[in-house]
Protein backbone atom coordinates (compact mmCIF):
# COMPACT_ATOMS: atom_id res chain seq x y z
CA UNK A 1 0.00 0.00 0.00
CA UNK A 2 1.15 3.49 -1.21
CA UNK A 3 1.97 5.80 1.66
CA UNK A 4 2.75 9.39 2.35
CA UNK A 5 6.96 8.46 2.22
CA UNK A 6 6.79 6.61 -0.75
CA UNK A 7 5.22 9.83 -2.56
CA UNK A 8 7.98 11.95 -0.84
CA UNK A 9 10.75 9.79 -2.33
CA UNK A 10 9.07 9.74 -5.51
CA UNK A 11 8.67 13.43 -5.98
CA UNK A 12 12.62 13.71 -4.07
CA UNK A 13 10.89 16.18 -1.33
CA UNK A 14 9.60 16.10 2.37
CA UNK A 15 7.12 14.65 3.50
CA UNK A 16 5.97 17.96 5.13
CA UNK A 17 6.00 19.41 1.65
CA UNK A 18 3.93 16.23 0.32
CA UNK A 19 1.44 16.84 3.78
CA UNK A 20 0.87 20.65 2.66
CA UNK A 21 0.45 19.78 -0.59
CA UNK A 22 -2.35 17.22 0.61
CA UNK A 23 -4.27 19.34 2.86
CA UNK A 24 -3.97 22.39 0.92
CA UNK A 25 -2.60 24.53 4.37
CA UNK A 26 1.22 25.82 4.14
CA UNK A 27 3.31 27.13 1.58
CA UNK A 28 3.98 24.82 -1.29
CA UNK A 29 6.23 25.83 -4.54
CA UNK A 30 4.77 25.47 -7.58
CA UNK A 31 7.35 23.28 -8.91
CA UNK A 32 7.35 21.34 -5.52
CA UNK A 33 3.69 20.88 -6.00
CA UNK A 34 4.02 19.38 -9.56
CA UNK A 35 6.55 16.81 -8.22
CA UNK A 36 3.95 15.88 -5.68
CA UNK A 37 1.18 15.36 -7.93
CA UNK A 38 3.19 13.74 -10.77
CA UNK A 39 4.51 10.94 -7.85
CA UNK A 40 1.10 10.55 -6.73
CA UNK A 41 -0.86 9.71 -10.33
CA UNK A 42 1.99 7.61 -11.12
CA UNK A 43 1.89 6.02 -7.53
CA UNK A 44 -1.82 5.39 -7.98
CA UNK A 45 -1.96 7.26 -4.41
CA UNK A 46 -5.15 7.73 -2.69
CA UNK A 47 -4.87 9.81 0.60
CA UNK A 48 -6.39 8.04 3.55
CA UNK A 49 -8.98 10.64 4.57
CA UNK A 50 -10.27 8.40 8.02
CA UNK A 51 -6.44 8.56 9.35
CA UNK A 52 -6.26 12.31 8.41
CA UNK A 53 -9.52 12.97 10.48
CA UNK A 54 -8.30 11.05 13.01
CA UNK A 55 -4.97 12.91 13.78
CA UNK A 56 -6.66 16.61 13.13
CA UNK A 57 -9.46 15.56 15.06
CA UNK A 58 -11.55 16.96 12.35
CA UNK A 59 -13.49 16.46 9.03
CA UNK A 60 -14.81 20.03 8.61
CA UNK A 61 -18.61 18.32 7.44
CA UNK A 62 -21.85 18.22 9.36
CA UNK A 63 -24.32 15.74 9.20
CA UNK A 64 -27.72 17.07 8.26
CA UNK A 65 -30.29 14.31 9.69
CA UNK A 66 -34.53 13.88 7.85
CA UNK A 67 -36.47 11.50 8.08
CA UNK A 68 -37.28 12.62 4.17
CA UNK A 69 -38.68 15.60 2.30
CA UNK A 70 -41.04 17.78 3.18
CA UNK A 71 -41.94 21.61 2.59
CA UNK A 72 -39.73 23.72 4.55
CA UNK A 73 -36.68 21.09 4.44
CA UNK A 74 -35.68 23.29 1.05
CA UNK A 75 -35.87 26.18 2.45
CA UNK A 76 -33.69 25.37 5.66
CA UNK A 77 -31.41 22.84 4.00
CA UNK A 78 -30.09 25.95 1.79
CA UNK A 79 -30.03 28.02 4.64
CA UNK A 80 -27.58 25.52 6.22
CA UNK A 81 -25.05 24.92 3.59
CA UNK A 82 -25.17 28.63 2.50
CA UNK A 83 -23.97 29.27 5.78
CA UNK A 84 -21.42 26.49 6.02
CA UNK A 85 -20.25 26.81 3.28
CA UNK A 86 -19.18 30.68 4.19
CA UNK A 87 -17.43 28.68 7.28
CA UNK A 88 -15.54 26.31 4.93
CA UNK A 89 -17.91 23.60 6.30
CA UNK A 90 -19.33 20.26 3.70
CA UNK A 91 -22.90 19.44 4.82
CA UNK A 92 -23.44 15.62 4.46
CA UNK A 93 -27.36 14.64 3.87
CA UNK A 94 -28.94 11.67 5.17
CA UNK A 95 -32.61 10.57 4.59
CA UNK A 96 -33.23 8.19 7.24
CA UNK A 97 -36.75 7.48 6.20
CA UNK A 98 -37.72 6.85 9.98
CA UNK A 99 -35.77 4.14 10.31
CA UNK A 100 -34.29 4.09 13.97
CA UNK A 101 -31.04 2.14 12.92
CA UNK A 102 -30.27 4.59 10.37
CA UNK A 103 -30.58 7.35 12.42
CA UNK A 104 -28.58 5.83 15.06
CA UNK A 105 -25.73 4.84 11.99
CA UNK A 106 -25.93 8.17 10.95
CA UNK A 107 -25.01 9.43 14.44
CA UNK A 108 -21.97 7.16 14.88
CA UNK A 109 -20.63 8.97 12.29
CA UNK A 110 -19.36 11.44 14.72
CA UNK A 111 -18.18 8.51 17.08
CA UNK A 112 -15.96 7.45 14.21
CA UNK A 113 -14.90 10.99 13.23
CA UNK A 114 -16.57 10.59 9.85
CA UNK A 115 -18.46 13.88 10.66
CA UNK A 116 -17.92 16.91 13.53
CA UNK A 117 -21.66 17.50 14.56
CA UNK A 118 -25.06 16.62 13.45
CA UNK A 119 -28.30 18.71 12.97
CA UNK A 120 -31.45 16.97 13.16
CA UNK A 121 -34.23 18.05 10.96
CA UNK A 122 -36.67 15.56 12.03
CA UNK A 123 -35.95 12.17 14.41
CA UNK A 124 -37.22 8.79 15.06
CA UNK A 125 -35.65 7.68 17.88
CA UNK A 126 -36.69 9.36 21.56
CA UNK A 127 -34.07 12.34 22.74
CA UNK A 128 -32.62 10.59 25.77
CA UNK A 129 -31.74 7.74 23.24
CA UNK A 130 -29.98 10.64 21.08
CA UNK A 131 -28.78 12.71 24.30
CA UNK A 132 -25.52 10.56 25.26
CA UNK A 133 -24.43 10.45 21.49
CA UNK A 134 -23.50 14.43 22.22
CA UNK A 135 -20.10 13.51 23.62
CA UNK A 136 -19.10 12.44 20.16
CA UNK A 137 -19.58 15.98 18.74
CA UNK A 138 -22.36 18.98 19.01
CA UNK A 139 -25.97 18.16 17.88
CA UNK A 140 -28.63 21.33 17.29
CA UNK A 141 -32.26 20.68 16.35
CA UNK A 142 -34.94 22.92 15.42
CA UNK A 143 -36.94 21.25 17.56
CA UNK A 144 -38.10 22.15 21.19
CA UNK A 145 -36.14 20.14 23.70
CA UNK A 146 -35.12 20.75 27.14
CA UNK A 147 -31.46 19.70 27.01
CA UNK A 148 -28.24 21.23 27.73
CA UNK A 149 -26.75 18.85 25.51
CA UNK A 150 -28.50 19.47 22.77
CA UNK A 151 -28.88 22.96 21.00
CA UNK A 152 -32.44 24.36 20.02
CA UNK A 153 -33.15 27.20 17.90
CA UNK A 154 -36.81 27.01 18.24
CA UNK A 155 -39.03 29.92 18.44
CA UNK A 156 -42.44 29.68 20.77
CA UNK A 157 -45.13 27.78 19.18
CA UNK A 158 -46.99 29.23 21.45
CA UNK A 159 -47.15 33.29 20.93
CA UNK A 160 -47.09 31.95 17.17
CA UNK A 161 -50.09 30.52 17.03
CA UNK A 162 -52.12 32.20 19.15
CA UNK A 163 -51.34 35.45 17.37
CA UNK A 164 -52.46 33.12 14.31
CA UNK A 165 -55.95 32.63 15.58
CA UNK A 166 -56.24 35.58 17.14
CA UNK A 167 -56.13 37.17 13.94
CA UNK A 168 -58.66 34.98 12.69
CA UNK A 169 -60.84 36.05 15.44
CA UNK A 170 -60.09 39.58 14.97
CA UNK A 171 -60.97 39.00 10.70
CA UNK A 172 -64.89 37.83 12.51
CA UNK A 173 -64.02 33.75 12.67
CA UNK A 174 -65.40 32.13 14.97
CA UNK A 175 -65.47 28.28 14.47
CA UNK A 176 -62.14 27.36 13.80
CA UNK A 177 -60.47 23.87 13.09
CA UNK A 178 -56.89 23.27 14.28
CA UNK A 179 -54.49 20.52 12.13
CA UNK A 180 -51.32 19.97 14.30
CA UNK A 181 -48.38 17.70 14.15
CA UNK A 182 -47.44 14.78 16.50
CA UNK A 183 -49.21 15.44 19.95
CA UNK A 184 -46.13 14.18 21.70
CA UNK A 185 -43.68 17.32 20.91
CA UNK A 186 -43.46 20.17 22.77
CA UNK A 187 -43.99 22.60 20.17
CA UNK A 188 -47.58 20.79 19.50
CA UNK A 189 -48.24 20.86 23.02
CA UNK A 190 -47.54 24.60 23.08
CA UNK A 191 -50.01 25.00 20.28
CA UNK A 192 -52.94 22.92 22.41
CA UNK A 193 -52.32 25.57 25.06
CA UNK A 194 -52.78 28.14 22.91
CA UNK A 195 -55.73 26.53 21.50
CA UNK A 196 -56.99 26.04 24.78
CA UNK A 197 -56.16 29.89 26.68
CA UNK A 198 -57.42 30.87 22.97
CA UNK A 199 -61.05 29.42 23.50
CA UNK A 200 -61.31 30.34 27.00
CA UNK A 201 -60.24 34.26 26.35
CA UNK A 202 -62.81 34.44 23.84
CA UNK A 203 -65.32 32.19 25.49
CA UNK A 204 -66.06 30.17 22.09
CA UNK A 205 -66.56 26.70 22.69
CA UNK A 206 -64.61 24.26 21.20
CA UNK A 207 -65.53 20.91 19.66
CA UNK A 208 -63.01 18.07 19.81
CA UNK A 209 -63.82 17.09 16.27
CA UNK A 210 -62.38 20.02 15.22
CA UNK A 211 -59.21 19.02 16.43
CA UNK A 212 -56.54 17.26 14.05
CA UNK A 213 -53.14 15.66 14.01
CA UNK A 214 -51.10 14.96 11.15
CA UNK A 215 -48.60 11.88 12.22
CA UNK A 216 -47.26 11.56 8.54
CA UNK A 217 -47.42 14.88 6.73
CA UNK A 218 -47.86 12.41 3.88
CA UNK A 219 -51.69 13.06 2.19
CA UNK A 220 -53.18 14.13 5.19
CA UNK A 221 -54.03 17.31 3.73
CA UNK A 222 -56.50 15.35 1.70
CA UNK A 223 -57.59 13.32 4.40
CA UNK A 224 -58.77 15.91 6.03
CA UNK A 225 -60.12 18.17 3.81
CA UNK A 226 -62.64 14.64 3.11
CA UNK A 227 -63.63 15.00 6.80
CA UNK A 228 -64.09 18.11 6.62
CA UNK A 229 -66.04 17.66 3.67
CA UNK A 230 -68.59 14.78 6.06
CA UNK A 231 -69.10 17.45 8.79
CA UNK A 232 -72.51 18.09 10.18
CA UNK A 233 -71.18 21.20 11.52
CA UNK A 234 -67.98 22.67 8.83
CA UNK A 235 -65.79 24.95 10.51
CA UNK A 236 -65.15 28.65 8.92
CA UNK A 237 -61.61 28.14 9.12
CA UNK A 238 -58.86 26.19 9.56
CA UNK A 239 -55.66 26.77 10.68
CA UNK A 240 -52.50 24.70 9.96
CA UNK A 241 -49.16 24.19 11.61
CA UNK A 242 -47.61 24.16 8.02
CA UNK A 243 -47.95 25.16 4.83
CA UNK A 244 -47.92 22.03 2.49
CA UNK A 245 -50.63 20.40 4.11
CA UNK A 246 -52.77 23.53 4.17
CA UNK A 247 -51.75 23.58 0.65
CA UNK A 248 -52.85 19.55 -0.03
CA UNK A 249 -56.22 20.92 2.11
CA UNK A 250 -57.32 23.44 -0.07
CA UNK A 251 -56.59 21.70 -3.31
CA UNK A 252 -58.72 18.49 -1.91
CA UNK A 253 -61.32 20.61 -1.26
CA UNK A 254 -61.15 22.52 -4.73
CA UNK A 255 -61.91 19.12 -6.59
CA UNK A 256 -65.02 18.35 -4.14
CA UNK A 257 -66.43 21.64 -5.43
CA UNK A 258 -65.41 24.31 -2.71
CA UNK A 259 -63.66 27.07 -3.05
CA UNK A 260 -61.18 29.19 -0.83
CA UNK A 261 -61.59 31.21 1.05
CA UNK A 262 -65.17 31.56 -0.02
CA UNK A 263 -66.25 28.06 1.84
CA UNK A 264 -63.44 28.02 4.28
CA UNK A 265 -60.43 30.51 5.27
CA UNK A 266 -57.00 28.36 5.96
CA UNK A 267 -53.97 29.43 7.77
CA UNK A 268 -50.91 27.47 7.71
CA UNK A 269 -47.53 28.09 9.32
CA UNK A 270 -43.77 28.21 7.77
CA UNK A 271 -43.88 30.94 5.16
CA UNK A 272 -42.51 28.64 2.48
CA UNK A 273 -42.45 28.87 -1.03
CA UNK A 274 -45.99 26.67 -1.74
CA UNK A 275 -47.69 29.09 0.20
CA UNK A 276 -46.58 31.97 -1.82
CA UNK A 277 -47.32 29.86 -4.98
CA UNK A 278 -50.82 29.32 -3.61
CA UNK A 279 -51.28 32.86 -1.88
CA UNK A 280 -51.65 31.28 1.59
CA UNK A 281 -52.24 33.72 4.37
CA UNK A 282 -49.39 32.23 7.17
CA UNK A 283 -46.80 32.80 9.72
CA UNK A 284 -43.04 33.12 9.17
CA UNK A 285 -40.95 32.38 11.65
CA UNK A 286 -38.13 33.02 10.65
CA UNK A 287 -36.73 29.58 9.02
CA UNK A 288 -33.74 30.69 7.52
CA UNK A 289 -32.50 32.29 10.88
CA UNK A 290 -33.19 29.27 12.85
CA UNK A 291 -31.09 27.24 10.03
CA UNK A 292 -28.12 29.74 10.61
CA UNK A 293 -28.63 29.68 14.39
CA UNK A 294 -28.59 25.94 14.41
CA UNK A 295 -24.99 26.11 12.58
CA UNK A 296 -23.52 28.84 14.56
CA UNK A 297 -23.76 26.70 17.39
CA UNK A 298 -22.57 23.75 16.19
CA UNK A 299 -19.54 26.14 14.58
CA UNK A 300 -18.93 28.14 17.96
CA UNK A 301 -18.70 24.27 19.92
CA UNK A 302 -16.46 22.72 17.71
CA UNK A 303 -13.89 26.01 17.41
CA UNK A 304 -14.57 27.44 20.78
CA UNK A 305 -15.52 30.81 18.63
CA UNK A 306 -18.48 33.02 20.06
CA UNK A 307 -19.77 33.81 16.64
CA UNK A 308 -23.14 35.63 17.86
CA UNK A 309 -26.68 34.03 16.81
CA UNK A 310 -29.60 35.52 14.74
CA UNK A 311 -32.30 37.27 16.21
CA UNK A 312 -35.65 35.19 15.02
CA UNK A 313 -39.19 37.08 15.15
CA UNK A 314 -42.65 35.50 14.22
CA UNK A 315 -44.49 37.47 11.52
CA UNK A 316 -48.01 37.12 10.25
CA UNK A 317 -47.84 37.29 6.43
CA UNK A 318 -51.42 38.22 4.56
CA UNK A 319 -52.51 36.74 1.54
CA UNK A 320 -55.22 35.91 -0.06
CA UNK A 321 -56.81 32.89 2.21
CA UNK A 322 -57.94 35.10 4.96
CA UNK A 323 -60.12 37.59 3.93
CA UNK A 324 -62.40 39.63 6.29
CA UNK A 325 -65.54 38.06 7.09
CA UNK A 326 -68.46 39.85 7.50
CA UNK A 327 -70.56 38.98 10.22
CA UNK A 328 -74.50 38.07 10.94
CA UNK A 329 -76.42 40.45 12.32
CA UNK A 330 -78.01 38.86 15.91
CA UNK A 331 -81.91 39.33 16.30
Amino acid sequence: MTTIIDVAKQANVSKSTVSRVISGNGYVSQESRKKVLEAMEALSYSPNLIARNLQSGETKTIGFLAQGFFDPLGIFLQSFISIAKKYNYYVTLYFTDGDKKKEIDALNQMKYKQIDGVFILTRANKWDLIEPYSIYGPISTWHRIDSERIYSSYIDHYSGYYRSLDYLYQRGYRSIGHVLGNFENLNTKARLKAIDDFHRAKQIPINDEWIFQDKSRINNGRTIAQLWHKMTSKTDAMAFYTDSVAAEFISELQLLGYSVPEDVAVIGFDNSEISRLMHITTVDYSIKRQAENSFIYLHNQLNKATIPEQEISVQLIERQTVPLRKQKKEH
